[in-house]
């Protein structure tokens, strides 16, 4: 034990020691306690970082004074692209999400002023996304960000944003209370009573590949469960549905063995479930070859 150690450690020394020795053997003392604190630290049950603080700072007055003025470059909410683009197309979806979100009515309005995105909070400040358009601010290809409204949750309580980037996506949810931004990776599937979130994503390169389980605590959303396949080989999961308030149904699928499925994935159900507090993933049939 570290207590134990540096006790000893103080027996032994001399009565008149230099003082600059005696400072290092306390510094040594210290950096022993140190490292004994950081191996109990890393036996403790995982913990999930907390969510990002609101990052939107709300000006006096009207915020959005001055930013409906389109940019010499392009129009407002219009990533550079062709009619027909995939930018022209998120711009379209958004336009008719926020539309459809503000004749709902229930707050303030969320407004879209060129490359900036202005969601309401009830905290009274706004919670600002702003695209990078390359082609647009001269910025590099590489650092291309889009941010889209796509719509509130099913229980309305949050914002829903897409992100799109040179590579990869992302999707967050906002807290319409107080701003708080929550990275949710892909699509989220609320529990019949709305409880628990899951996202289940498949991917093989930028995004995240693996399952995220939260539960929503008064509109506060707390990480129960993650899990990422391993790097060797591939493997995938899909949300299929809950089967109940606690058992989720996927799809598994995995890299076909060399033997007996060369060239082919394999595939199986499996399901997610909640003991208690927690939470695991497992096969629950046989897997079968797919060529």
């Amino acid at each position: 034990m570290p207590m134990r150690r540096s006790a000893r450690l103080s027996a032994h020394l001399p009565a008149r020691l230099p003082a600059r020795l005696c400072a290092l053997a306390t510094l040594s003392v210290l950096a022993l306690t140190a490292a004994g604190g950081v191996a109990l630290a890393q036996t403790q049950p995982y913990k999930p970082p907390p969510p990002a603080r609101p990052t939107g700072i709300a000006p006096k007055g009207d915020f959005t004074k001055g930013l409906e003025v389109a940019r010499p470059e392009l129009d407002p909410g219009q990533a550079a692209g062709s009619e027909g683009s995939d930018e022209a197309f998120r711009a379209k979806a958004e336009a008719d999400a926020i539309r459809k979100a503000n004749v709902g009515g229930g707050h303030v309005l969320i407004k879209r002023a060129g490359s900036r995105l202005m969601l309401p909070t009830g905290s009274g400040r706004p919670e600002v996304f702003d695209s990078v358009w390359p082609n647009a601010s001269g910025n590099n290809e590489g650092a291309y960000e889009d941010y889209r409204f796509d719509g509130l949750s099913p229980d309305r309580e949050f914002f829903v944003v897409r992100a799109t980037f040179y590579e990869g996506s992302n999707v967050y949810w906002v807290s319409r209370k107080d701003g708080t931004r929550y990275t949710m990776h892909g699509e989220v599937r609320p529990s019949p009573d709305g409880r628990f979130l899951v996202m289940a994503n498949a991917s093989a390169s930028h995004d995240f590949n693996g399952i995220v389980v939260w539960e929503n605590l008064g509109g506060r959303l707390v990480e129960r469960f993650r899990f990422s396949p391993p790097l060797v080989g591939i493997s995938f999961y899909r949300f299929m549905r809950w089967k109940d308030g606690r058992t989720v149904e996927l799809e598994h699928t995995a890299l076909g063995d060399e033997i007996t499925c060369r060239d082919g994935t394999q595939e199986a159900l499996a399901v997610l479930t909640r003991d208690g507090e927690q939470w695991a993933v497992k096969d629950v049939t046989a897997s079968r070859c797919k060529r």
